[in-house]
């Protein structure tokens, strides 16, 4: 494999997303400049300047027009991806955790952290609706005081809004019904699958199934529609991302020991390796170094011929597969 390693950041990275297209990596981290790379050579071609605090999330529509981030400055801002231009500052009554676009790009959400009397909650816009864009008075909040929302997604189209929380549950949302009746914010399907905090949430290329990954050393693969527990994938250690190949049946899962100790680890026992997994069979296959801390964040190209990382080092790294990795295949 032939990594190329992308430096740009000071701090330790918390997410990375690419584009529809694949020809743009997104990243954020915990300084407060996000940043954009060209995918095909790790050339940086800007940042995003407006943040005072650390960027813990961002997407960035279908078109690529509009970029998404949240920080724990209380402000989830809109940008113009290829101007670097604030559109929209939107302000939160605390940290911002989560943030993310619908299919269409005309709706997006993002979800706080809970703080003294205020409850976690997510808050949905429309931006076509110059109104909440201008005032920042989202079409509907949906609050979770039962658990704090660590990781959200878009489900299926615009229809459904699914939660990652911190005492491991996974929370399905119909936005249509919640819509229509403000009062009922209740999940209309929800799963216990995870004993610990769920980490990160990713759909596949189709959006039929959900892949999370959770500090209680597994990652799980669900039905995004009847949140069904299909399989389960078993690590050593926490488990702070997974990411599902969009043209092999295969998973990428990421993690290591917990940052506070991270600096009193050897890299060989922190395991700060990528794993790779074969989808069905849950068998790991290979793992691949060169992070040295904790990986927090991975992304596959959508595309499939490459995969990205971010870690606790500060470094963003893409790997792509060698001709090896093709030839590969398990015998059925």
């Amino acid at each position: 494999m032939r990594p190329l390693c992308l430096k740009g950041h000071e701090r330790s990275i918390t997410k990375i997303k690419y584009n529809r297209d694949g020809d743009l990596l997104f990243s954020a981290s915990k300084d407060k400049s996000p940043c954009v790379w060209f995918a095909e050579n790790g050339e940086r071609l800007g940042t995003y300047e407006g943040h005072n605090g650390v960027v813990w999330n961002l997407d960035v529509s279908w078109d690529t027009r509009k970029l998404l981030t949240g920080s724990g400055d209380n402000y989830c801002i809109m940008w113009d991806t290829e101007t670097g231009r604030p559109l929209h500052n939107l302000q939160s009554p605390t940290s911002v955790r989560t943030v993310g676009f619908s299919y269409s790009g005309n709706l997006f959400f993002f979800g706080t952290d809970a703080r003294a009397t205020m409850p976690c909650e997510i808050s949905m816009y429309d931006q076509r609706d110059g109104t909440q864009m201008a005032n920042s008075q989202p079409a509907f909040r949906i609050p979770t005081p039962k658990s704090k929302a660590t990781s959200a997604l878009w489900g299926h189209l615009d229809d459904m809004i699914i939660t990652g929380h911190e005492n491991g549950d996974i929370n399905q949302f119909d936005v249509r019904m919640t819509s229509q009746d403000r009062r009922d914010t209740s999940p209309t399907n929800f799963v216990s699958e995870h004993k610990r905090v769920i980490m990160d949430l990713q759909l596949s290329l189709d959006q039929t199934m959900l892949l999370s990954a959770s500090k209680d050393q597994t990652a799980k693969l669900f039905d995004v529609h009847t949140l069904t527990k299909k399989k389960t994938y078993l690590s050593e250690r926490p488990i702070n991302s997974a990411a599902m190949s969009p043209v092999r049946d295969h998973i990428v899962l990421g993690g290591g020991e917990e940052a506070m100790i991270v600096t009193q680890t050897d890299t060989r026992q922190g395991q700060f390796e990528a794993k790779m997994y074969h989808m069905v069979f849950e068998d790991e296959f290979a793992r691949i170094k060169g992070h040295f801390g904790p990986i927090n964040t991975l992304a596959f190209h959508p595309e499939g011929h490459s995969y990205a990382s971010g870690a606790e080092d500060g470094m963003v790294r893409i790997q792509k597969f060698d001709q090896d990795y093709w030839d590969f295949d398990f015998d059925y």
